[in-house]
């Protein structure tokens, strides 16, 4: 049976286009501290920084994901905090808070804008981004060719997984606690010991 499809990709909020640019001047730009600049079909993205518990998941997933790089020897994937992935160039520049290559982009060397969209991609929600987050953003990566879509609410802490359906994204259903994908073999999220690094991380006592 196929997995049923949700409403991820349909328009849920205003986007937060800013600004008129072409590529190249998009190109020549540099956000400032505390903002993150993105692009799409010539409209500027500006979000804000995250919040702290926004912030430090980012390090905690990206920490995770990099112990199992090592553990495999590299052998089938490599991930990245906030990075450009143009999907594609001239179009469209997303900057995803984890974004994961799984296919043979991974053996090669890694440019500071990486064509294509990444094989997993990671949003972390703030009220300043869910709505771009579930909407077009979501929808995009559908279309570019993402095959896996990770949704977290940092605090408290609440993970969503998504894989590709015939006609959308399709959640995994019971993956509320534990989360194993075909794209990392022998990669487990375990989401207690995500919440315990990222109270550690916070300072929060048990």
């Amino acid at each position: 049976m196929e997995p049923r499809s949700v409403t991820l990709g349909e328009r849920q909020g205003p986007e937060q286009f800013v600004a008129h640019f072409t590529w190249e001047e998009y190109l020549g730009l540099e956000a400032p501290a505390g903002a993150r600049f993105e692009f799409e079909e010539g409209r500027l993205l500006v979000s804000p920084s995250g919040t702290t518990p926004h912030d430090l998941l980012i390090g905690v997933l990206v920490g995770m994901l990099e112990a199992y790089e090592i553990s495999t020897e590299n052998r089938h994937g490599v991930s990245f905090p906030p990075h450009s992935f143009c999907m594609p160039p001239n179009q469209r520049d997303y900057q995803p808070d984890v974004g994961v290559l799984t296919d043979e982009r991974k053996d090669s060397p890694l440019e500071d804008r990486i064509l294509g969209a990444p094989n997993i991609a990671v949003e972390i929600l703030s009220s300043s981004t869910e709505a771009r987050d579930r909407g077009v953003k979501a929808a995009k990566y559908f279309e570019q060719g993402t095959s896996e879509y990770w949704i977290f609410d940092p605090d408290p802490l609440v993970a969503e997984f998504y894989r590709r359906g015939g006609h959308g994204w399709a959640p995994v259903e019971g993956a509320t606690d534990r989360y194993e994908t075909p794209l990392l073999p022998g990669f487990v999220l375990e989401l207690v010991a995500v919440k315990r690094r990222l109270d550690q991380k916070l300072r929060r006592r048990p």
